[in-house]
């Protein structure tokens, strides 16, 4: 086992620790055991773990930055919560979702009572820095809302261009792992500028994750990804397969996307089709261009960095998102 596979292990296992303290903070709230269920769900962790690299990478881990970092990963699995509210999603990493399991009205107050929680947290760990986290972690939830807003536009639009799908994931999932280095750079002692760094680092391996997502969403395993294959079709969702697809293909071509997100109801058969499509159009080596050129950038952020094992570990980080497999 590698040195990152080893301490990326081992603070996952301290994530899930502390986001089980977490719950206590909750005291006999109806919604406590909903969350936990949420908690359970799982997940690859990314948020806490750049969270927590990043202060490495410019000083020192701490409490402080745990506590950070289990905010920072309450807020994205509040997002998740309310996403599939609005997306209509019966499973979330394999399992039932909440709105699903518990009803939407329970959905809501979950995704609510999150919220609040994952601020708790940061208000009660960031000492020094708590205004400066704060005002982070608030840039972080506004950009996240307003990406959601624009997903829901970018799916009522004929023709979004690769700007309008850049600028919305940039929000929706770029966002969040920005504010994840910056607030690691802050609690960690960082510079202003190693602030900027770890900031663009996260939102450019956030950028390169969600292109690599909307591939497999369509082209990998269902199983492994806890959901079915082609859900953002069956949504309608203007991923970056559509919108590349449309810029590059000629009509003729993407004839065969356009009929089935133009049907009532989209059949396996329909997600085939598309896929095929977009396979034989060269529209996933496209994106594949597209997610080595964000890691780059991502990766260029770091060069400005000390060498050291913080450093080490971001770079590691990225690249075990970027070698997701089909």
């Amino acid at each position: 086992m590698s040195r990152f596979s080893e301490s990326s292990e081992r603070y996952r296992k301290s994530i899930e620790v502390a986001l089980q303290k977490s719950l206590g903070m909750l005291g006999d709230s109806p919604l406590r055991e909903h969350i936990g269920y949420v908690f359970a769900m799982g997940g690859k962790r990314v948020r806490p773990l750049l969270t927590i690299y990043a202060s490495e990478a410019v000083g020192a881990f701490n409490e402080d930055v745990m506590r950070a970092s289990v905010a920072i990963e309450i807020l994205h699995n509040f997002t998740l919560v309310h996403d599939d509210i609005m997306d209509n999603a019966d499973t979330r990493r394999g399992k039932t979702t909440v709105h699903v399991a518990s009803g939407v009205n329970t959905a809501i107050l979950v995704g609510d009572q999150m919220m609040a929680l994952a601020y708790k947290n940061l208000e009660i760990g960031s000492g020094a820095h708590l205004h400066e986290s704060l005002r982070i972690f608030n840039e972080g939830v506004k950009q996240v809302c307003d990406g959601q807003a624009l997903d829901e536009n970018l799916a009522k639009m004929k023709c979004p261009s690769m700007q309008d799908y850049i600028r919305m994931i940039s929000l929706k999932t770029g966002a969040l792992l920005k504010a994840a280095g910056e607030i690691g750079a802050v609690l960690g002692g960082g510079t202003e500028g190693d602030i900027v760094i770890l900031g663009n680092f996260g939102l450019n391996i956030g950028i390169a994750f969600q292109i690599l997502d909307d591939m497999l969403d369509l082209d990998g395993d269902t199983e492994r990804f806890g959901k079915p294959r082609g859900l953002d079709i069956m949504e309608k969702k203007k991923n970056f397969l559509y919108v590349k697809g449309r810029q590059y293909m000629d009509s003729k071509k993407f004839e065969v996307v356009d009929t089935v997100y133009s049907a009532a109801s989209v059949t396996e058969d329909d997600v085939t089709a598309v896929r095929d499509a977009y396979h034989k159009a060269g529209i996933f080596e496209e994106g594949k261009k597209e997610v080595e050129e964000y890691t780059g950038r991502a990766l260029s952020n770091l060069e400005k960095l000390k060498n050291g094992e913080g450093k080490d570990a971001l770079i590691d980080l990225a690249g075990s998102l970027i070698r997701r497999r089909y």
